[in-house]
Parts: structure tokens; sequence; C-alpha cells
């Protein structure tokens, strides 16, 4: 019969991954560590309940917080250097996550990513970056494709779970790290947790972390944009008051502040602002008019009730999250001053419970299920001032049309030429969302087992207000003075859908498992709720439905792991967003009618007979394109916006291959433990926006690390370099009214830090 190696979920936090560059350490007499041929078992939990990876009939991603750390990954837009497929680029501190190609580039505060992200079993709502630094992290599992039957909300690309370490009831732990390298960079992570008495754990962590921007201000070089600025801590509490009930709450703050993604660059300004707009085409070099950063903060509280008895084991999370935000931004790009717009603030405050069942071990052994329903009630909103110079207005090329010009003109009286215009744009969703969910795993035969399941969702998005003011004046005071130009009529829908999912696996060998998986996922529709002569338009949800044949393996006698897939994923009515003032809006959402985005992924770690030297490899081969799809963009030609046929063009932010590869080696020398590595991502490159006249050229970064520890004094030595070759990619570039917009992901950078733990 097919053995699933379960383990008890209260038990999770003593559970190790395999490391990214490393395989299990076995000990011998006199403590000194022998490297063995086998590879770990590496535990996460997916599916919501622990397995091991190699019996999940799914491609997914394992990494734990000490390899992320050792490699410089600090948040999670550094996750798509190790994780092939995942593409994590970020607009003004949005973060837009693609897994296999599949996503959405989105990034008004209202709307929702296509892949879901969760830390310590909550969902995030907002997708300013989202889940900020990765702090005193245990473990980050990439998810890819639909996850609709388990996850639900917003999750048609995959999933990214984050787990941070929790207290223990035996053992104490402490943990500090210091750590120094490029641009000024300064970090600091502490950590200390325990058992005050037999069942009762408390623990708190706190995270530091500041180093100057890596772009250049051209105009002005002496001028500094803000530094990147993270500050966070958490406090979490464990509880057994029973032997069938546990405890936890916790409570997490971070703040961050940043420039890096805010300032972005007009590397090829619009035929129509070529003679008033400087171009700047320069890697890491910005040219912006004003100010420009962003600057957040987010909480969360979390409630979490682990109960088991002899039928059926039941966790309920219960959570509150909050978050603000501000963003200064310059929506020309250029070092004239035509077009500030800035989102001040952006808000989300989310309250959601979710109660899964599972199985006991008490039932039979051939039948392992888990279910459950999920509640959540959202409000994110986002209040947006515009500044436009009156050149740019008088000659209604900005605004593209004269309608809303004569609509402003009407509302406001008649515009005086020399005077700027000051709009503020206003637009709330309010989110109710009720879903139930359930799985089954039924071993038919000792060598076949069958997985099938559903999740119902029903979602109510209600905008409650939406309007546009207009700055007419001032007061005696010298106060600045705003009149309603615009106040539309509040809005609401409900969408509903049923996503199934269903799997075959075969295990063909005791370490080999040949699986099929069908699986679908829904995003439920939305609004258009940042317009200025437009009510907000309605957005039909997008749905997912993917196939995958996989095979899991662990060869030479468990030396190699060798997991590969070859899956195809359709995606009707998906949400695609467009940066645009010409069509009365800052940002527009709107629906690619169908798109499909087939693939193979591959993925190997081979401990090699030379003791210490492991070796993995993991890639991704993607070919994705439009079925049917009436796009608006910009044409490059004229600058002006128009509505084109992008019917089998490639998606956006598909590569045709990203790669990894990471080779360490691990010896000693005396008592001390070392270990030297080498990285290498490659991405084939892509387009940007689906008229396919933006790209992301091909690239590649190396990587390496280096490690001393001393198990008698438990210090550990650490430097490490990224993007060594210093290879130019991006975190975001696209095409507006004004030009071409880039913003530049990070160059080569390094670091050395010192590490204790207990």
């Amino acid at each position: 019969m097919k053995t699933h190696r379960f383990l008890p979920i209260m038990a999770m936090s003593s559970v190790s991954l395999l490391l990214g560059s490393g395989a299990a350490l076995a000990q011998e007499g006199g403590g000194s560590a022998k490297r063995s041929t086998q590879l770990e078992e590496v535990v996460v939990t997916a599916r919501k309940k622990a397995e091991n990876v190699q019996d999940i009939s799914a491609s997914l991603t394992a990494h734990t917080g000490d390899s992320l750390d050792a490699k410089g990954i600090v948040d999670i837009k550094d996750l798509q250097n190790v994780t092939p497929g995942l593409t994590v680029t970020e607009m003004a501190s949005y973060s837009l996550i693609f897994i296999r190609g599949i996503g959405s580039d989105a990034f008004q505060g209202p709307i929702d990513s296509s892949v879901a992200t969760y830390i310590d079993g909550l969902y995030i709502t907002y997708t300013s970056n989202q889940a900020q630094s990765l702090g005193n992290v245990q473990s980050v599992t990439v998810l890819k494709g639909p996850q609709g039957t388990l996850y639900g909300r917003n999750a048609v690309g995959g999933a990214i779970v984050v787990e941070t370490k929790k207290p223990d009831f035996v053992e104490p732990q402490m943990s500090v790290s210091v750590e120094g390298g490029s641009y000024n960079m300064l970090k600091g992570k502490a950590h200390i947790s325990g058992p005050i008495t037999e069942n009762l754990a408390l623990g708190a962590s706190g995270l530091y972390q500041n180093r100057e921007t890596y772009l250049t201000y051209t105009p002005d070089p002496s001028q500094k944009h803000r530094d990147y600025d993270d500050r966070g801590h958490k406090f979490e509490a464990r509880w057994a008051p029973t032997d069938w009930l546990e405890i936890n709450g916790s409570y997490y703050k971070v703040d961050h502040a940043s420039s890096d993604s805010a300032p972005l660059t007009n590397s090829e300004p619009t035929p129509t602002f070529a003679a008033v707009l400087t171009a700047n085409d320069e890697p890491w070099e910005t040219g912006v008019g004003t100010e420009v950063f962003t600057e957040m903060e987010s909480e969360s509280y979390k409630l979490m009730f682990d109960i088991n008895n002899q039928y059926f084991n039941t966790k309920a999370v219960f959570g509150h999250t909050e978050f603000f935000s501000n963003i200064f931004w310059d929506f020309d790009m250029a070092q004239e001053k035509l077009l500030v717009i800035e989102a001040v603030p952006n808000t989300a405050e989310t309250d959601s419970l979710e109660v899964v069942f599972t199985n006991s071990e008490r039932g039979p052994s051939w039948l392992t299920w888990i279910g459950g329903f999920y509640i959540e009630d959202t409000f994110k909103d986002q209040r947006t001032p515009v500044y436009v110079d009156p050149a740019v207005v008088g000659s209604q090329i900005l605004l593209g049309n004269a309608e809303l010009v004569n609509a402003l003109t009407g509302a406001l009286g008649p515009l005086n030429p020399l005077e700027p215009v000051n709009l503020v744009l206003y637009g709330g969703v309010d989110t109710d969302a009720k879903a139930a969910f359930v799985e089954f795993d039924i071993d038919v035969t000792d060598y076949i087992s069958v997985k099938f399941g559903g999740r119902y969702s029903d979602e109510t998005r209600v905008i409650p207000e939406s309007w546009v003011d207009a700055r007419s004046g001032e007061d005696e005071n010298g106060n600045p003075q705003y009149e309603r130009i615009f106040d539309y009529e509040p809005d609401q829908a409900t969408w509903r859908d049923f996503t199934p999912s269903f799997g075959i696996d075969y295990q063909f060998t005791d370490d080999i498992m040949i699986y099929y998986s069908y699986a679908t996922a829904f995003k439920s529709g939305n609004f258009n709720g940042l317009n200025i002569n437009e009510p907000p338009e309605r957005i039909e949800p997008e749905n997912a439905e993917s196939h995958e044949i996989g095979i899991k393996s662990d060869l030479l006698d468990g030396a190699l792991r060798f997991n590969a897939a070859v899956f195809s994923t359709e995606v009707t009515d998906g949400h695609a967003q467009i940066l645009s003032l010409a069509s009365g809006g800052v940002t527009r959402l709107e629906n690619a009618t169908a798109y499909t985005v087939e693939g193979v992924e591959i993925e190997m770690v081979y401990n090699t007979p030379l003791d210490g030297l492991v070796v993995n490899f993991a890639g991704t081969f993607l070919d994705g394109s439009y079925d049917d799809y009436e796009c608006t963009n910009f044409d490059p030609e004229t600058g002006m916006e128009g509505t084109f046929d992008c019917t089998g063009n490639d998606t956006i932010r598909t590569s045709d291959f990203s790669g990894t590869i990471d080779i360490s080696y691990s010896f000693n020398i005396w008592r001390l433990e070392n270990e030297i590595g080498l990285g290498g991502y490659y991405n084939s490159g892509f387009w940007f926006d689906p008229t396919n006249n933006v790209p992301e050229d091909e690239y590649h970064k190396l990587n390496a690390r280096f490690s001393v520890y001393d198990p008698e004094t438990r210090f550990k030595l650490y430097a490490f370099g990224s993007n060594l070759n210093n290879a130019v990619s991006h975190m975001q570039k696209f095409r507006q009214d004004f030009g071409v917009g880039e913003s530049y992901a990070r160059p080569r950078m390094w670091g050395v830090g010192l590490q204790w733990e207990y």
C-alpha cells in the first residue's frame, strides 16, 4: 500500500526542509559530520497538512529561511532568482507576481493579485510588496499552477506560503545575526523563544535593514533617493492546556520604506512629448521631477486553535490584518514636472476565519481527507491626488480627448491656461467572501491512489463610493479648497463559482511516483474605481483550468532526486491592466478574453559521490499565447492609445526558459564546518505588454556564498554576492501616455555577516 508520510501538524516547528544546497547530515562518533549519500526528506504544509514533498502530486519549490539567508534573499521579489517559473516584478511597491506565466499586472490598491500569498496561515489581501521582508522565516513554499481547491481566493496562478519560526515547548531558541554590505547596508535579526512552563512557550523576534538605494538621480547625482528601510517585530505565544488542544497567538508588524521601484525613468518618450521630456535609458539612473518613494506599514494578528480527537482534527485560524501605504510617484517619469500622481493613502483591512478539518488516525488507512470553510471581510481603498501642468491640459494632449477637458471645464468654470490643475480621485471596494472546500485521497490499490475535491466560492464586491474632487482655490488662511466634480453612484456585484480538482497517483516503485492532476481556480470580478469622467467599470471574473502529468523520484539509492512535469493552463477572462490617462483614468483593468500557457518543468538534486558536493538544477520551459484578445495599448510609432488585435501574441512575463543551477561543497577543517556555493540564474526574456513591443531582454545572474560554522561556539561567519556579473533586468517596464517607463532590479550586491544560534 502507498505510504503517506504525514506528520502531526503540531510538530511542524521541529521539521527541517531540505536546504537548496545541501543534504542530510549523519552524526558519527566524536560529533564529526559525515554527509550521507541519501537526500533528506522535505516536509511542507503545501496542502494544509504536513507531507513529504515527494508524496505531493503537484509542482512546488520549497526553501528554508536559512537557505534564503545564505543566498542573500531578503524579500519576495528576490525569490525569482532561485525559483524557475516564478516572475516577481514591482511597480511603485505593488508586487506583480506570475507563476508559469499566469498572473496579473494590476496594481490599483483595491485590485487583487492572481497569485495568493499566505503568512502563517493568513491570506494577505493587499498586493503592495506582498509579505514585505522575509524576516524570521522557517520556510517559503511556492505552489505552481491553480490552487483553487485548498487555497481558493485569487490562487489562479499559484500560491506563496510563508511560515515563520514558532516557539518550542522543550528547547529554548536564540539567534542573533548582524550583516553589512554594499550600498552601506546594515542588517540585523534577532529571535528568542522557549518554554515558560511545560505547556506554555513564548517567542519574540525583530528585523532591521537599511541601505542606500542603488539608483542615481541623473540631474544631480549629489542628491539621493530615499533609503531602503525595513523594521519589523513579531510576538508569539503557544499554549497547550490539554493533550488535545493547542492555541497559538501572534502579532506581526513591518514598516517599510524605499525608493527602489518608485523612481521610474522615461527611456523612450512618446513622439508627442519627445520635444519636452528628457529621455534616460541608462541602467540604474533616474531623472524624475519630484521626490518619489513609497512607505508602508502592515500589521497582522492571528489566533489559531489546533484541536485533535479520535474522529478528526480541527484547525481554526482567526486573522485580522491592516495595511497602510503612501506612494509618491512622477507619472511622466522625467525631470520636467508635467504630471505627478500619488496614492496617499492606500489602505486595506481584513478580518478572516478559516476552519480546516482533517482525518484522524482512527479512520481507515486507505482514506485521507481535508475539508473546511473560509470567511473574509475586506475593505481596500485608494486616494489618488493628480497634479497636471497647465501647458499639458491647455493643449488637450494629456487627457487625449476634448470631452474630458470640457467636462472638467464645465465643472470648474473656465480653465486658466497658466494655472495648474489639481484633482483627487478616490475609489474603495468592500469584499465579502465565503467558501467551502473538501478534498479526498483514496488508495484504490497498493500502487494507485485517486484524489478529488472542489471548492464553492461566493464573493460580493461593493464599491460604496467613487468620486473626483478638483482644487478650486484657497480659503482666507491659504488652505486648499476642493470642489466635487464627479460623484458616482455605488455599485455591487456577486460572483459564484465551483472549482473542482482531480488527480491519480501511480506508485511505480517505492521511489518513483507518476501522477496526473487536474486543477481549477477562480478570481472574482472587480471594479475600476479610479476613473475621472466615467462611472466605475465592472470587470468579470477570471478562471483557470490546468492539466499536469509529472514524475517524482529518488534514484541512485536516494542520492539523486529527479522531478519533472508537463502542464497546460488555460485562463479565461484574465485580468490585464493598462496605465493610461487618455482613457479617462489613472489605471484601467480589462479582461484578456483567453490565453493558454503550456510548459515543462525539471528539477534535479544530486548528492555526488564526492563527499560534500551537491548539485541542484531546476528549469522551466514555457510557451504562452493569447487565444482571443482585443487589447488596449499605445502605438510605439505615434504614441497614441488604441485597440490592437493581440490574438496569437506571446503572453506577458512568459519566458521561453528560466533556470537555476547551484553547486555547493561542504567540508571540514579542524572542527569548523565550511560551505562554498556557486549559483546561476538564466532568463531567456519575455514581453511586458500584450502587443509585444516592450521587451525584457535575456539575462543571467551569477551568485556565490561562503560560510564557516563553529559547532562549539555556535558562531557562523558567512559572505554572499548576488548578481556578481551586474546583469540588467527590470522590476517593471511599460508603455503609457508619456513613453516607456523602466525600473531596474538590483545590481551587483554583496554582504558579510556573523550569526550566533543557541
